[in-house]
């Protein structure tokens, strides 16, 4: 290799753009000698740019310039650098060194790790897709996964020794178990799933497999041979697409074509849909894809980096189909209004696992549907013992009309009839209900340790107290609830019936709320704004919480899951442990005396928070903990289901539910709800 050292203040044209200027070398005292090493083609380009340069174009670098190739050369120029060159070029080579292992380092983990970068797939999808879902990298959430709070509650000992009895009774071998497999020996990544059309739903998808060409072959003949089996009569022939093979199985007027190319798997519903898939995979379709388009690449700047998967959703198709259906029906909106997921532009969602914790970021780009922001006034009457606390902002005038309109059919048309000739007959208007009400609502729960229920309270923003006063009176009256005067606010309390003695609902107008409560002691304790103490707002939980999310400007939730598991572990243990003794069918699922100690739960549950607020023209939403507020949702709603399940498969009632009153759990705890 030459080197090429040029002696100049300045520079020389585009001599140093070849490999780049390095320091001026120490000694060399004014001159800013500088080097440039050369391989065979640098030196070609710099021979050729000094041949061919005009006369006086380098005047003020004539005989500046040289190279050197011999040792005398080099030892002639080393003096004239001065003492300090011999060590210059040791540090300058030991940078080229470290810089070059840097690089390959970089290259071999982005090689094996590549970050997920969803514009890679969304290039091969078309501009008006209208559902993506994206699942960068299997084996790496699987790992991610192992690393979170809930997987180690899953493994511990006694948590597996509960679960040994309803596990040994699932079947050896299943679609699931033999699916789960097959996901885990093709190590997927970057596996998507998309449609632009939700009337057929041509659906497209893929993944990138990382296994020998052989074991993908082997899995995905025994999906065919298995979507075979499922839809007799189905027809197989293949066909040939520039260079690629489809394999096509028709069955009536469904048809399910895929390929192979590379290391990708691809598949579609149609044919015609593959081959345009392929055409973007080769390169041969110019038309704009769904990475150009201005709604994707707005939610994708919402959307984390490096997430597990994420999906994306542009709802103008379900909002036509609703259109329409409405016109159909002959409740056509005026053409100034529109419904929310009219409004809504799109919607993306991510989540992504951090360490023990999950995260989910959820984005709606739509116009902003009130004005106000959430200040919480709220959260200092939250007591220390809250284990739910919540607050939102709610365009009461929008989501409260339906009140003031005459109520359709269904099981609860009566009652809302009733509400609304109520409103009528008092002269209720829409304009007085929102001059009535505030934009925000909270909602909180405490279940002291003492307590069989937790204490639910919602709370509404009072702006006129007088015509809040009216409203609630007429709705009040139309159900029989009883009225009565205290604490500078008036009450109402539902009429007392059934067996849940426990429940006394109440509400109760002040100047400053609408509190409702499921007993008349809970909205005391609001309505006078009794002091919490070292309430909720002090606690070091909530305030840990707190730092997780964004501050919110539109929503903010958090739960106290340790808190929560620990009373209805309380409430539920020994009702389970009675009904294995009555129920046989119970004991046959479970074993309820191996119930894990609450402690072995409640030490890998932490808080769970959410916020929400208005950014970047949509409502951008966070929730982070041991599990979601989403997913905390999902699960709530699954044993709910659950327990209604198995309550409709038992023959009659259970007797733990008609024992009498004893220290066991009373009758009112039966059918605990699984949300406060």
């Amino acid at each position: 290799m030459r080197i090429l050292y040029i002696e100049s203040p300045e520079g020389l044209g585009k001599l140093p753009r070849l490999a780049g200027w390095q320091p001026a070398l120490p000694g060399s005292r004014d001159r800013k000698i500088r080097e440039i090493p050369l391989s065979a083609a640098g030196q070609l380009a710099a021979d050729n740019l000094l041949k061919s340069a005009k006369p006086g174009r380098f005047p003020q670098h004539a005989g500046r310039v040289r190279y050197l190739t011999a040792a005398s050369d080099s030892e002639s120029f080393r003096k004239r650098a001065g003492p300090a060159r011999v060590p210059a070029m040791k540090r300058f080579l030991l940078v080229i060194l470290l810089g070059a292992i840097a690089a390959l380092t970089a290259y071999y983990i982005v090689r094996q790790h590549p970050a997920a970068v969803p514009s890679t797939i969304a290039n091969l999808l078309p501009a008006d897709t209208a559902l993506f879902i994206h699942l960068p990298d299997a084996e790496k959430n699987r790992d991610a996964w192992h690393r979170t709070d809930l997987y180690q509650l899953y493994r511990e000992p006694a948590v597996q020794d509960f679960l040994q009895k309803p596990k040994s009774r699932l079947p050896e071998k299943g679609p699931v178990k033999e699916a789960w497999r097959d996901l885990a020996s093709l190590r997927m990544r970057n596996a998507f799933l998309a449609t632009n059309n939700f009337d057929s739903l041509r659906v497209v998808g893929g993944f990138e497999f990382r296994c020998s060409d052989k074991e993908v072959e082997s899995v995905i003949e025994r999906w065919k041979s298995r979507l075979v089996t499922k839809a007799p009569g189905t027809q197989r022939s293949s066909a040939d697409y520039e260079k690629h093979h489809i394999d096509i199985f028709s069955s009536g007027q469904h048809t399910f074509a895929s390929t192979i190319t590379g290391h990708q798997f691809f598949a579609a519903a149609t044919v015609e849909d593959l081959e345009a898939l392929l055409d973007r995979v080769d390169g041969r379709t110019k038309t704009p894809a769904l990475d150009s388009a201005a709604n994707f690449r707005a939610a994708m700047k919402q959307m984390p980096a490096d997430y597990a998967w994420m999906f994306y959703l542009q709802p103008k198709q379900l909002a036509q189909k609703l259109a329409t259906l409405r016109a159909q029906s002959g409740r056509s909106l005026p053409p100034d209004q529109q419904t929310m997921i009219e409004r809504i532009e799109s919607f993306s969602h991510a989540m992504v696992f951090e360490g023990g914790k999950i995260r989910d970021i959820g984005f709606a780009a739509m116009p902003r549907v009130a004005e106000n922001k959430l200040e919480r006034t709220t959260l200092a009457l939250a007591s220390a013992d809250t284990l739910l606390y919540s607050a939102f902002i709610v365009n009461m005038q929008q989501q409260f009309e339906w009140a003031l309109e005459p109520a359709g059919a269904g099981s609860m048309a009566a009652p809302l009839q009733l509400i609304s000739n109520a409103l009528s007959s008092a002269g209720v208007t829409k304009e007085d209900w929102k001059a009535a009400f505030g934009d925000e609502i909270s909602l909180m729960a405490a279940w002291p340790a003492s307590a069989k229920l937790p204490n639910a309270i919602l709370t509404v923003a009072v702006r006129d107290s007088g015509r809040a006063r009216r409203i609630a009176g007429a709705i009040a009256s139309s159900s029989g609830w009883q009225k009565s005067s205290r604490n500078n606010a008036e009450y109402y309390t539902a009429p007392t019936a059934g067996v849940l003695i426990a429940v006394n609902p109440t509400v109760a107008v002040s100047d400053r709320l609408l509190v409702l409560g499921l007993d008349p002691a809970s909205v005391d304790r609001i309505v006078t704004q009794a002091p919490a103490g070292n309430g909720l707002s002090g606690s070091e939980n909530f305030r840990a919480a707190s730092k997780l999310v964004p501050e919110p400007q539109q929503m903010f939730a958090y739960i106290d899951l340790a808190t929560l598991y620990s009373r209805l572990d309380t409430t539920l243990r020994p009702i389970l442990q009675m009904s294995a003794a009555f129920v046989p069918s119970l004991s046959e699922r479970l074993d309820p005396n191996k119930l894990p100690p609450t402690e072995v739960i409640t030490k890998h549950l932490g808080p769970v928070v959410a916020s929400q607020s208005y950014v970047d023209g949509g409502y951008r939403s966070e929730s982070a903990g041991t599990i979601t507020i989403g997913q905390a949702a999902i699960a709530a709603g699954a044993a709910y289901a659950g327990v209604m399940i198995f309550q409709h498969q038992q023959k009659g009632p259970s007797p733990f539910l008609a024992a009498p009153a004893s220290p066991t759990p009373s009758p009112a705890i039966a059918q605990p709800s699984p949300t406060p």
